[in-house]
């Protein structure tokens, strides 16, 4: 489908990242007819129940913006957060705006298929507007990739760009990603959770140590809108999902819109 830009985008570039060049983990963003393994079938389904809870939290609470992280690195919270947005783009009238903000180690990019702009102004810098910065997936979904890592992001953290950045988006977008470096690796989030509404939680069920969990928990602070257990080597409902007559079993294709 061609993306159609509104009157306010028109003046502004439109990158548009290849769904063909996607990672194979950004399951919800797979064109319909495309098939599934048993594992990628059982992970889209688990996404789409996500995608459920989270507006369903949305509608409650008027949330616009969620804040992915961990406790440490490699627990998958920027996949989580890649096909979290990629699902919420499903939903008819809503648009999302998905931000990498780990400032130290952007890696976004690398599972839509983008290639690096090495050489193009950080959007978070100052030396260029954000909007122009931003890569269009779908209709409903747009990027802002962090590419390199920022050289001084405490100056970023600390000054008032970060928030009018926020705001600003608020007034194009109804929900806002943001997929941050690790609570325990660095301080940076802990600088991002007083900006958002809420936080979605991470983990690695055979790998997060439970002291490491209590601990990010903790900086979250009222902010935890829930966890994400990832990793789970066998879910209860798996061969509930292979055996039943719902269509979540071996070669299956996604069907979804």
């Amino acid at each position: 489908a061609v993306y159609t830009p509104s009157i306010g985008e028109k003046d502004r570039p439109v990158r548009q990242v290849a769904l063909s060049k996607v990672a194979q983990s950004l399951v919800t963003l797979a064109p319909a007819g495309d098939e599934f393994d048993p594992k990628q079938q059982l992970m889209a389904e688990q996404l789409r129940l996500l995608r459920t809870r989270v507006k369903a939290l949305s509608k409650d609470f008027q949330l616009r913006t969620m804040l992915i992280t961990s406790a440490l690195p490699g627990e998958g919270k920027t996949t989580v957060a890649a096909n979290l947005a990629g699902s919420l783009s499903r939903v008819e009238g809503l648009r999302i705006l998905l931000i990498d903000f780990d400032l130290r180690r952007p890696c976004l990019h690398t599972i839509f298929g983008v290639e690096a702009e090495m050489r193009a102004s950080s959007p978070f810098g100052g030396d260029v507007q954000w909007q122009q910065a931003v890569y269009k997936v779908n209709r409903r979904l747009d990027v802002l990739f962090g590419f390199r890592p920022l050289e001084e992001p405490d100056r970023l953290l600390q000054s008032s760009r970060l928030e009018k950045l926020l705001e600003e988006a608020k007034a194009e977008y109804d929900v806002i990603i943001l997929d941050s470096a690790p609570l325990l690796a660095v301080a940076d989030t802990q600088s991002l959770v007083p900006l958002v509404d809420c936080g979605l939680f991470v983990l690695n069920a055979d790998g997060t140590p439970i002291s490491a969990a209590r601990e990010a928990l903790a900086m979250l602070r009222d902010k935890v809108a829930g966890c994400v257990v990832n990793r789970v080597s066998q879910l209860k409902s798996e061969s509930y999902y292979r055996s039943s007559g719902y269509g979540y079993g071996y070669g299956l294709k996604n069907t979804e819109d």
